[in-house]
């Protein structure tokens, strides 16, 4: 079953307004008092950059809010130095993780994009994948929703980084 609605559609300026919104409602929720106490940073207003660990091994997310809240935030796992993701060089900067309700994957269709194959992710949606009811995006979830799938994944299927070859 597809989300209902078709393909996302962007909107940068109801994106930015809907992050407004719910960064305080996310600190709320962590009980922390400002996004830099989390360690995560906002390089521009519809960019979110989001440390993860693992272990021994740190990522970075970038989640992006063009079409946000309509549908998830756009998320990618970029180089720390750069913020940005240049394959081949940059896979190594991408996590392998392959559960069931997200896997990463470096080159996803035609347009050979890294995709973070989750419900909660806009590339998911872009690329047209089926998803059960309860996985379905909602306009009450927030940013913390993508993170929180992510975060899980971690935690259950990962499986080190991928190598510059791909591997």
């Amino acid at each position: 079953m597809a989300k209902a609605g078709g393909l996302p559609t962007l909107d940068l300026a109801a994106g930015v307004a809907a992050l407004e919104a719910d960064i305080p409602r996310v600190l709320n929720l962590l009980n922390a008092p400002s996004l830099e106490a989390l360690g995560w940073s906002r390089p521009s207003k519809a960019v979110l950059l989001v440390p993860m660990k693992t272990g021994a091994d740190d990522y970075l997310l970038r989640l992006g809010f063009q079409a946000y809240r309509a549908w998830p935030p756009s998320a990618q796992f970029v180089n720390p130095l750069t913020k940005t993701y240049s394959p081949p060089a940059d896979r190594c900067c991408v996590p392998k993780l392959v559960g069931q309700e997200c896997q990463t994957h470096l080159e996803y269709g035609t347009g050979k994009i890294q995709l973070i194959c989750c419900s909660a992710t806009l590339e998911f949606y872009e690329v047209l994948h089926n998803v059960e009811p309860q996985h379905v995006w909602r306009e009450t979830d927030t940013f913390y929703t993508t993170i929180v799938a992510i975060q899980r994944a971690f935690a259950s299927s990962y499986q080190g980084r991928f190598s510059v070859d791909g591997r």
